[in-house]
């Protein structure tokens, strides 16, 4: 198919060999001719649906044939050879029929009948009632097949290249309509448009946002969602958000893509729980990889209330200073080294399991225990445990 979409090549010269009665003959029925053939052409292929068995249709194909048939003839007349326009304007056709959405298959097969048929109009007939000599039929014949090889050729590149631009322009409409439902339109309006987009929107939706740092990543998770029948919304470089329909994996489609992070929202019954559900998943992103950055999937119901907490920046800061204030002092080595020995402990069973998460020695996280105590920090207390474990979480959030 490569090869339909190259520029055609204008080689093909004949040398006029019709006697001109059969050639005035020819002209002068073009209109009849044109007729008869479009009527065997859509009775000789099984055209898709009701659209192309109307008048319309009709008087499509009956022009294309004309046009076609009244080239090849004066072809033959003046022996000149196609002409710089004629592949182009013969050729529009397949345009057209890419506009209509004939399948490429059909088109090429309605070609073939009408390049039997011309042969036997121009050359069958004329050659049986003996006004072309019988040792012209061959070069006649051979002419045919080249021409409508070179009517095929810009057919199918004029095909090939309206489908591809229409299914670009398909892919920008949708994501308008899929744009424009993330960001909290869901009225009748936007539902019609993405009918007649034949964009088919069922929640419940899982509403995820997607953050891909290649363009890799990027093409993984389009091919690998998209085939699970989401919708991807880029909202920008390396963001997307997806509409993952119900009953889909989403732990598996996560695994299968990488390395990407993901945030994960409530899930979204209808179409106006869309926005505030894709709201909830970029604030889960946005948190989730700030608190753990280990982590590639965090969820709303997880982290949200860390955002919530986010939301006033003033209060979460004078409740850190509060709670971690008295790690201020010292060097900001030291602090980061009592830091991060106060968080192992929150987030271990044991000092050796402190030691082995820090990658020191026990006696080392001990020594450090001792410090944090001095600073009235003490890890084992129950009341001061979960606010320690609160304000280092609110204090990465702040510096996130």
């Amino acid at each position: 198919m490569a090869q339909l979409t190259k520029a055609p090549d204008l080689r093909l010269s004949v040398v006029a060999t019709l006697p001109p009665e059969v050639t005035v003959r020819l002209l002068s029925e073009i209109d009849v001719i044109a007729r008869r053939m479009t009527r065997q052409i859509l009775s000789g292929i099984s055209l898709p649906d009701s659209r192309f068995r109307t008048l319309g249709y009709f008087r499509t194909v009956t022009a294309a044939c004309r046009d076609a048939l009244g080239t090849f003839v004066r072809l033959l007349r003046d022996g000149r050879g196609l002409r710089a326009g004629d592949l182009e304007r013969l050729g529009s056709m397949g345009a057209q029929q890419a506009e209509l959405e004939v399948p490429l298959e059909l088109v090429f097969g309605a070609y073939r009948l009408a390049a039997r048929m011309l042969w036997d109009e121009v050359i069958g007939q004329p050659a049986i009632l003996n006004d072309v000599p019988p040792s012209t039929v061959i070069g006649l014949t051979s002419t045919v097949l080249e021409y409508f090889d070179e009517i095929s050729a810009a057919v199918g590149g004029a095909y090939l290249e309206t489908r591809e631009r229409l299914l670009r322009q398909r892919d920008r409409d949708r994501d308008r309509i899929l744009q424009r439902l993330v960001a909290g339109d869901a009225s009748a309006e936007l539902r019609r448009i993405a009918a007649s987009a034949e964009l088919t929107l069922l929640p419940p939706y899982t509403v995820v946002a997607c953050s891909a740092p290649t363009i890799e990543a990027e093409r993984q998770l389009e091919e690998t969602w998209r085939a699970e029948g989401a919708h991807l919304i880029g909202e920008e470089p390396g963001l997307w958000i997806a509409l993952v329909p119900e009953g889909r994996d989403l732990a598996k489609l996560c695994a299968e893509v990488g390395p990407v992070a993901f945030g994960v929202g409530p899930m979204a019954a209808t179409l106006d729980a869309v926005a505030p559900s894709a709201q909830q998943a970029r604030r889960a992103l946005e948190v989730g990889r700030t608190l753990y950055p280990g982590r590639s999937v965090h969820t709303d119901a997880e982290v949200g209330v860390f955002a919530a907490l986010a939301d006033d920046r003033e209060a979460m800061r004078t409740f850190v200073d509060r709670v971690l204030g008295p790690l201020a002092g010292g060097t900001p080595t030291r602090r980061l080294e009592l830091v991060a020995t106060l968080e192992a402990l929150l987030d271990s069973r044991s000092i050796g399991d402190a030691a082995d998460r820090l990658g020191v020695h026990r006696h080392t996280v001990v020594y450090r225990v001792g410090r944090l105590r001095q600073l009235g920090i003490d890890a084992d207390d129950p009341e001061q445990r979960h606010q320690l474990w609160l304000a280092l979480r609110c204090a990465r959030l702040l510096e996130g």
